[in-house]
């Protein structure tokens, strides 16, 4: 695009006529005119979508394409800074590409037009999962309260995720005194992630427990016992006493009794007569006991001859 001139002069021109003396003037050159046209450069940014993994990634250059043929884009435009955008984090970063960093540098086109789509490195949210495994305990029964604390972080689905990315808002002790089984009762909502970068951390929780396991006492029962002459009265002898037991936890209110009709015994005659309790009379009404063994003593009314 331009004008071109003939770039005629005087001294061009000869008189080949010699009738004439002629005096040649150029009065206007002649030219040509190639005027410069228009077109539009479409540029597109490059872009990119990966999961996180922890790294950065990069991506560069654009692609730029030209409404007309004659446009040479490799060479007619430059870009006034980077094509380029970084991220490592989950989110986007934009190259930032404007048509005002396009500079046309093709005279031969007088309006250029540049459309731009920018470019951009997205990182996606990954998920995880994270296996949560209360602490346990097993003790027997003393009498005194146990408790059981804490947690163990047992599984993380990707390395990427640690115990530090999400916090605890729950309660994580139980105590208890009597035989049975607590439940920690930890739940999923008590744990709250805190890393950006996973969109879904699912947290699993393997159940602990504080168990008291019940113990085993003796009970020794000794039957009333008396010794007289024969009179020809009726006499009686009844009850039985608590001797011993086996653990200072276990208290006589600990059991019940239900063989009133055998812990008495009635005669009248010369003879030795046995109250007969058995262990059966006696039931256990404490759980903190598993095996309570009712050691009876035997009693007896001796009416002497």
């Amino acid at each position: 695009a331009g004008t071109y001139y003939m770039g005629l002069k005087k001294d061009q021109f000869i008189n080949k006529n010699a009738n004439f003396d002629v005096i040649f003037k150029v009065t206007e050159d002649g030219k040509m005119v190639i005027n410069p046209i228009d077109v539009t450069v479409t540029v597109v940014g490059n872009s990119s979508t990966l999961p996180y993994d922890g790294t950065a990634h990069t991506v560069t250059g654009y692609t730029a394409t030209a409404s007309s043929t004659l446009y040479d884009v490799d060479a007619n435009i430059k870009l006034n800074g980077a094509a380029t955008a970084a991220q490592t984090d989950a989110g986007t970063t934009w190259m930032g590409l404007t048509k005002d960093k396009f500079t046309n540098n093709n005279t031969n086109f007088s309006t250029v037009t540049f459309e731009v789509t920018d470019g951009y490195q997205k990182i996606e949210t990954i998920t995880a999962k994270v296996t949560i495994t209360e602490h346990s305990d097993d003790v027997d029964y003393d009498g005194a309260e146990h408790t059981v604390t804490g947690y163990d972080v047992t599984k993380i689905s990707t390395p990427l995720y640690t115990a530090s990315d999400f916090t605890f808002s729950g309660n994580d002790s139980v105590s208890g005194t009597n035989a049975t089984s607590y439940d920690m009762e930890l739940t999923a909502d008590d744990f709250t992630n805190k890393n950006k970068n996973f969109e879904n951390v699912e947290f699993e929780i393997v159940d602990g427990q504080l168990v008291i396991n019940p113990i085993d006492v003796t009970v020794t029962i000794t039957e009333k016992s008396a010794e007289v002459d024969y009179d020809g009265k009726e006499h009686t002898v009844s009850g039985y006493d608590v001797t011993s037991i086996s653990n200072p936890l276990y208290t006589e209110a600990d059991f019940t009794f239900s063989g009133n009709v055998r812990a008495s015994v009635t005669k009248t005659n010369a003879g030795t007569y046995n109250m007969e309790l058995t262990a059966d009379d006696f039931a256990n009404q404490n759980s903190n006991f598993a095996n309570v063994t009712f050691t009876i003593v035997d009693g007896k009314l001796v009416i002497k001859p």
